[in-house]
């Protein structure tokens, strides 16, 4: 269960960055998306855990690849785990 709490939470580390990086707001994600914006906020914080299919339209309106986001979750959830 702690693993998948911080898969969860490195999730929304990795949509928050992108969309950052991107110069995007949280209503241009969810427009550009279809995922709606009050969701999207509680990805990013960590506070749910969203379906494939969702994190496949997420990362669409990222402009990356599916794969590109999972690898991103998963290279900060190896980090916290060294140094957790």
């Amino acid at each position: 269960i702690q693993h998948q709490k911080l898969i969860i939470e490195c999730l929304g580390k990795a949509v928050a960055q992108r969309r950052k990086r991107l110069g995007m707001s949280q209503e241009e994600l969810a427009e550009s998306s279809g995922v709606d914006r009050a969701f999207i906020s509680k990805i990013e914080r960590g506070r749910r855990n969203p379906s494939f299919a969702l994190i496949s339209h997420i990362s669409h309106g990222l402009h990356m690849r599916f794969s590109r986001l999972v690898a991103n979750c998963e290279e900060c959830a190896k980090e916290n785990r060294k140094t957790g």
